[in-house]
C-alpha cells in the first residue's frame, strides 16, 4: 500500500492525543452550508486529529456537532462583503463568489488559509496564503502537500514564522475539542468525582 501525505505526516506530527472520530453527518452539514465537498485529504486530517493546532502556530478547527450555527461559525468569516472586495488587493473573489476562497486555518501572525475553490474536484483545489501585510502566496498540491511542504521549507510562503514547524511540532488538540471527546468524570455515591 502506498504511503500518503495524511501517513507522512502522521509521522512528523506523532499520533493524535485523543480525538481519532470521524464524523460524517457533522462534514454534510458544513458542505451543505458551503454548496461544495471539501478536500478528502482535509477532511481525513481533521477527522484524525481534530480541532488544533499544528505547534501552537496554524489554527484548525472542523465540524463537530453539525448544526447551522456551527458551519455559519467555521466557514462565515466576513471575507465576502457584497462590493467589498478590491480586486488590485484582493486578487481572487472570496466565495460563495464561484470559484472563491475558503478559509480553512489561520496562524499567530495573522496569516489566513485558504482552498481555491476554481476546480471542479476539490482535490485539484490550490492553496492560497494571505499574508498579514496584504502579500499572497499561491502553491498547487493538496492540503497535506503543503503542510510537508512546510516542514521540508519548500513551497511555503516566505511570510510565514521562518522556524515554523520545529523539528520537534506536535499536533494540539484546541481544549474545546477534548472536552467534547472526554468521557465525563465517574461520580461516587456522594457526587464528588473521582
Amino acid at each position: 500500500m502506498a504511503v500518503t501525505g495524511l501517513d507522512r505526516l502522521r509521522q512528523r506530527l506523532g499520533e493524535p492525543e485523543q480525538w481519532g472520530a470521524a464524523v460524517p453527518d457533522a462534514w454534510s452539514a458544513s458542505e451543505a452550508f458551503l454548496g461544495l465537498v471539501l478536500p478528502a485529504d482535509y477532511k481525513a486530517f481533521l477527522d484524525l486529529y481534530g480541532p488544533g493546532s499544528i505547534d501552537g502556530y496554524v489554527q484548525l478547527d472542523r465540524p463537530v456537532d453539525g448544526s447551522e450555527e456551527e458551519a455559519e461559525r467555521l466557514w462565515d468569516h466576513g471575507w465576502s462583503k457584497a462590493g467589498e472586495r478590491d480586486p488590485e488587493l484582493d486578487p481572487w473573489p472570496f466565495h460563495p463568489e464561484e470559484g472563491g476562497l475558503i478559509a480553512w486555518g489561520c496562524d499567530e501572525q495573522g496569516n489566513w488559509y485558504f482552498f481555491l475553490a476554481a476546480e471542479p474536484d476539490p482535490d485539484d483545489w490550490r492553496i492560497i496564503v494571505r499574508g498579514e501585510a496584504g502579500e499572497w502566496f499561491e502553491t498547487a498540491g493538496t492540503f497535506t502537500d503543503f503542510l510537508l511542504r512546510c516542514f521540508d521549507r519548500v513551497d511555503r510562503p516566505p511570510f510565514i514564522d521562518p522556524h515554523w514547524p520545529g523539528k520537534e511540532a506536535r499536533y494540539h488538540q484546541s481544549p474545546q475539542a477534548a472536552a467534547r471527546v472526554q468521557p465525563a468524570p465517574a461520580r461516587t455515591a456522594g457526587g464528588v468525582a473521582r
